[in-house]
């Protein structure tokens, strides 16, 4: 693998890793918050994360012209 596959593979993990951070939940599970509904946890970072795994795919598959 040459250099712009580990740097789509690096870009795709943070991608994927902020995906997460930005579809956790509040602390507070004894109470109904309306929050959990929003449009970052619900569309934004379902969103994200396939992005970065769609990447990671693509990084570990892509083929340089020196090989």
């Amino acid at each position: 693998m040459k250099r712009i596959n580990y740097i789509l593979i690096a870009i795709a993990f943070i991608i994927i890793v902020l995906g997460f951070v930005l579809m956790a939940g509040g602390t507070n599970t004894l109470e109904y918050n309306p929050e959990i509904f929003s449009f970052r946890r619900i569309t934004l970072a379902p969103i994200m994360c396939i992005t970065g795994f769609i990447l990671m795919v693509a990084g570990i598959m892509i083929k340089t012209k020196d090989e």
